[in-house]
């Protein structure tokens, strides 16, 4: 017999044999090293993910959840255009990797031997960027069990020994059954429109900790005064939540301190049962910088939102476009590279919203919207993280 009949003979039978001809895919060699790079820094005991995934008992009664959510491209979360921008913290998982775990579930989800299986990341309980350098411990704060989303707003200090600077921020509500946001402030709430808000960090469900490039990071005096906007759902019995901020100390010289700020409108306004309501707003660029992050928000009517730089010279360029925003998961987005704005850049912000009966998550499509706190009302802004090139420009007036 030749060696082409030979090797014909061999194709025909991996065809009809399939995946079990084939070579066998195991959870110890081949998908748990996938699960430990991408998801158990969420899917772990006191995280957000509703189940863990440290080990093969663990996940083995997922595994056709599991191949859904990531052949869907639902797992891990991320909702950025890959079209406009390629960002440090994207999680997608490459085509290789959802390919070996859905002929992994297709091939009856194995362990194979656990002595293939590599060591599983280790955490700091209660934290995932580590033990912080100094926590900061808000005032306790009650939930009523009925009632309105509840929005307390506290006043705290940094309490540090000295001036430091930090390169990564953690924020972490002790009770996810009812908490939905913080928002920290440094200083108060501004006063001067969207432009004044000066945010030092930002939770909600999927919010990574701040971590800045390397070099960069905020300044927080000893004295430092903070402000919150904190946002809990009543749960039908009362509740207790004390979150902690995590500061993490940056090493050596402070190469560029970073602002933080937020743009879009207090005023709009989405008609009742309109499926594509468009609403567009500015934040302009005072002086030339680099963002280093963008942060979209709104609420159960958004559809997407778009941040378009127009540059003073008649160009334009897609800074982010979330094409698919998802009200469940509040994220940062990192440019793998900061972003130069020049003085007189508009960034634009442009956003969507389905206010009918066709969304499934609206609450009352039967009545008109406004800017809110409540879950059931809309937002519409981004939080922008940046550097000046230089120091910034001294306020003449």
């Amino acid at each position: 017999m030749s060696k082409y009949i030979i090797r014909f003979l061999i194709v025909a039978l991996a065809i009809v044999a399939g995946p079990s001809f084939a070579e066998k895919i195991t959870y110890s060699k081949d998908v748990a090293p996938i699960l430990y790079k991408n998801c158990i820094t969420c899917h772990r005991p006191g995280e957000v993910a509703p189940m863990s995934l440290r080990s093969y008992q663990e996940t083995r009664p997922w595994a056709k959840s599991i191949k859904e959510k990531v052949s869907t491209k639902q797992m891990p979360p991320w909702f950025a255009d890959p079209e406009h921008g390629t960002f440090s913290n994207d999680p997608t998982l490459s085509e290789k990797e959802i390919a070996t775990i859905v002929k992994w579930v297709n091939q009856g989800a194995k362990q194979g031997n656990p002595k293939d299986a590599p060591e599983p990341p280790k955490f700091t309980s209660g934290w995932q960027h580590g033990v912080p350098d100094h926590v900061i411990e808000l005032p306790v704060v009650n939930v009523p069990a009925e009632g309105d989303d509840y929005f307390p707003n506290l006043s705290f200090k940094a309490g540090l020994d000295e001036d430091r600077w930090v390169q990564a921020i953690e924020i972490r509500p002790s009770n996810l059954e009812v908490a939905h946001h913080v928002v920290i402030f440094m200083n108060g709430f501004g006063g001067g429109g969207m432009g004044s808000f000066d945010v030092l960090g930002t939770w909600a469900v999927g919010t990574a900790p701040n971590v800045y490039p390397e070099g960069m990071g905020r300044v927080i005096t000893k004295d430092q005064r903070f402000m919150t906007n904190m946002h809990y759902h009543p749960s039908g019995t009362k509740a207790v939540d004390q979150t902690r901020v995590g500061l993490y100390f940056g090493e050596g010289e402070l190469k560029n301190e970073i602002t933080a700020t937020i743009g879009g409108s207090f005023s709009l306004y989405i008609p009742a049962g309109a499926s594509n309501h468009r609403e567009v707003d500015s934040w302009y660029v005072e002086d030339d910088i680099k963002v280093i992050s963008f942060f979209p928000h709104m609420h159960l009517r958004g559809k997407d939102m778009r941040f378009t730089a127009k540059f003073p010279d008649g160009r334009e360029q897609i800074l982010l476009n979330v094409p698919k925003y998802d009200f469940n998961w509040q994220l940062f987005y990192y440019p793998k590279e900061p972003i130069s704005l020049p003085a007189g850049t508009e960034v634009e912000i442009m956003a969507h919203y389905d206010n009918s009966e066709d969304n499934p998550h609206n609450p009352d499509p039967t009545r008109g919207v406004g800017f809110g706190v409540q879950t059931t009302d809309e937002m519409m802004f981004g939080i922008f993280e940046y550097v000046y090139d230089d120091a910034p420009k001294e306020d003449t007036d």
